[in-house]
C-alpha cells in the first residue's frame, strides 16, 4: 500500500447524464483509523462509500483499495475485505434471499450465494444471526423482515468475512434502542481489539463517538473539509456545513449534541 494507505481516492467523480453525484473527492485513509462521513441528505455520503465498498463505479479519477485500482479481475477479492452495511443500497437486491443466504453471500463479496459454501461456514452466519437476536428468522426472506431485522441481517453479512475495512452506512437505521446501543458497544471493541478501520456515514451528529477521531465532511457532492473530528465540529464549520446555524455541545463522555438555533414552522399556515 502506497504511503501505507489502505484508502486512496484521487479527483475522483461520479456523474449520472450531466448530474455529479461526487466531484473532485481526495481522501486517503491509513489501517486502523476510523472515520465518520458527515453530511446532509445528497451529499455523496451513500456514493462515495459504495464506490469504496466496490458497489458502484466512478466516472472520474482514481480509486485504490489495499494499494489495488478495483477492476474487473480484483474487483471480489477487494470486496471480501470489506464489510458494508448500507441498507439504502441492498434494499435496492434483496427480496426472496433468505436471511442466512444474504450472510453467507458476504464469503465473497457478492450479491448472491456462490459455490464453496461449507458447513462452518453455515454454523458462523448462523452463529451470528442469532447473537444479533434472529436465530428465528434465518430461514425468513428478506422481504419478511421488519426495518430493523434487515439491517441486522445486513449487519452480519458485513461481519462475517472478518473484514479488513467495516463500512457503515447509516447502520442505525430501524434499529431499536438495544440493539442500537449493542452495534455501538461492537463498533467500540472492533475499535479497540481489532485495530480494524472503520467507515461510519451519518447526518446525526449524537451518533458520532470519541473512537471517530477523524472526519470527513461533504456538501453537494464535494469534500466540504477533512481532518480531526474535534477541530471541525464547532458552531462555525458545521452552520457552514449546512447552512444553518447550529451550536455544537459535548458531554461528559464527549458525545456530540447538535443543537439546531431558530427552527421556525409554518405549516399551521397550510391547515
Amino acid at each position: 500500500m502506497a504511503d501505507g494507505y489502505i484508502i486512496e481516492a484521487f479527483h475522483v467523480g461520479c456523474k449520472v447524464g450531466y448530474r455529479y453525484l461526487l466531484h473532485d473527492i481526495n481522501w486517503q485513509v491509513k489501517p486502523g483509523e476510523r472515520w465518520v462521513v458527515f453530511g446532509m441528505n445528497g451529499s455523496g455520503k451513500t456514493t462515495l462509500l459504495s464506490i469504496i465498498a466496490g458497489f458502484k463505479h466512478y466516472t472520474e479519477g482514481k480509486v485504490k483499495i489495499f494499494g489495488q485500482e478495483m477492476n474487473n479481475d480484483n474487483i471480489l477479492d477487494i470486496r471480501r475485505k470489506i464489510g458494508w452495511v448500507s441498507s439504502s443500497f441492498f434494499d435496492k437486491y434483496y427480496t426472496k434471499e433468505s436471511a442466512l443466504d444474504i450472510v453467507l453471500s458476504g464469503k465473497y463479496g457478492t450479491l448472491g450465494l456462490s459455490d464453496g459454501i461449507t458447513l462452518e461456514d453455515r454454523k458462523l452466519a448462523k452463529a451470528l444471526l442469532e447473537e444479533l437476536n434472529l436465530s428465528e428468522q434465518v430461514n425468513y426472506t428478506f422481504d419478511m423482515l421488519s426495518k430493523g431485522e434487515r439491517q441486522n441481517v445486513l449487519i452480519a453479512r458485513a461481519l462475517f468475512p472478518k473484514p479488513q475495512i467495516l463500512v457503515l452506512d447509516e447502520p442505525c437505521t430501524g434499529l431499536d434502542i438495544y440493539n442500537r446501543e449493542y452495534l455501538f458497544k461492537t463498533i467500540e471493541d472492533l475499535a479497540k481489539k481489532e485495530k480494524m478501520t472503520i467507515i461510519y456515514v451519518t447526518h446525526y451528529a449524537e451518533e458520532i463517538s470519541e473512537i471517530f477521531d477523524k472526519c470527513l465532511l461533504l456538501k453537494k457532492g464535494k469534500v466540504f473539509t477533512q481532518g480531526i473530528t474535534d477541530e471541525l465540529f464547532t458552531d462555525k464549520v458545521i452552520t457552514e456545513l449546512l447552512g444553518y446555524p447550529v451550536e455544537i455541545r459535548r458531554d461528559e463522555n464527549k458525545k456530540i449534541d447538535l443543537n439546531v438555533l431558530d427552527v421556525q414552522s409554518n405549516i399551521m399556515s397550510f391547515l
